[in-house]
C-alpha cells in the first residue's frame, strides 16, 4: 500500500493548538503554490489572520495534514459548500438573511476543496491520492455526498489528471485575458 511504503498517514488539524497548526501550513503553502501563475506570497501575519477566519467556519475532520515520517508536507481545506445556504439570503442577513442562513446550511450536501497543496520534494509520489481518498472519506462520513476541488488552474495538469483518474469531471471554466491599452 503506497501509505506504507511511503510512510505517510494524514492526521485532521488540532483545533486545540491552532497557532501550531496555522504555522505548519503557512510552511507548507508558500512552498506549495511558489509556482501558481499570479501567486504572491502570504505574510506570516496574512496568513494567520486568514486562518482564524477559516478556523470560525471548518470542520476540523475536513482541515487536514498529510504526513510523510511524522513530518507534515501537505494540508488540504475542504468546507462545506456555503453557497448553498447563501442563495436563499438573496444578500440580506437581517431581518431574517441569518436564520434562513442557519435552516439551509442543514441541507448541504457538497464539500469544496479550497486549498489542497504539498511541499514541491513530494510531489510526483502519489501522495496526492492519499489527501483526495482521507478528504472524500471524511466527507462521506460527516454526511456530504460531492465534492468540488475549486480553483485548479488551466496549467496545473497533475491535479486536473488527479481528479479525473478519481471521477471528477471538469464543469467550469475561468480565464483572464489582458490586453495593453
Amino acid at each position: 500500500m503506497l501509505s506504507e511504503r511511503r510512510e505517510a498517514s494524514v492526521r485532521p488539524v488540532d483545533m486545540g493548538n491552532l497557532d501550531r497548526e496555522v504555522s505548519l501550513m503557512f510552511d507548507i503553502y508558500n512552498s506549495a503554490w511558489e509556482k501558481n501563475w499570479g501567486f504572491v506570497p502570504m505574510t506570516r501575519e496574512e496568513f494567520e489572520y486568514s486562518a482564524k477566519d477559516f478556523a470560525k467556519i471548518a470542520e476540523p475532520e475536513l482541515v487536514l495534514f498529510l504526513l510523510v515520517k511524522g513530518e507534515p508536507v501537505g494540508f488540504s481545506l475542504a468546507l462545506p459548500d456555503y453557497n448553498v445556504a447563501f442563495r436563499h439570503m438573496n444578500g440580506r442577513l437581517f431581518p431574517f438573511g441569518f436564520l434562513k442562513f442557519l435552516w439551509h446550511k442543514r441541507h448541504i450536501e457538497r464539500i469544496r476543496v479550497l486549498a489542497m497543496g504539498m511541499k514541491k520534494e513530494y510531489r510526483g509520489l502519489g501522495l496526492d491520492s492519499i489527501m483526495y481518498l482521507e478528504t472524500f472519506r471524511r466527507g462521506i462520513g460527516a454526511g456530504y455526498t460531492e465534492a468540488e476541488l475549486s480553483w485548479v488552474l488551466e496549467d496545473n495538469v497533475e491535479m486536473k489528471r488527479a481528479a479525473e483518474k478519481i471521477g471528477g469531471t471538469l464543469y467550469r471554466t475561468y480565464r483572464i485575458y489582458e490586453k495593453s491599452l
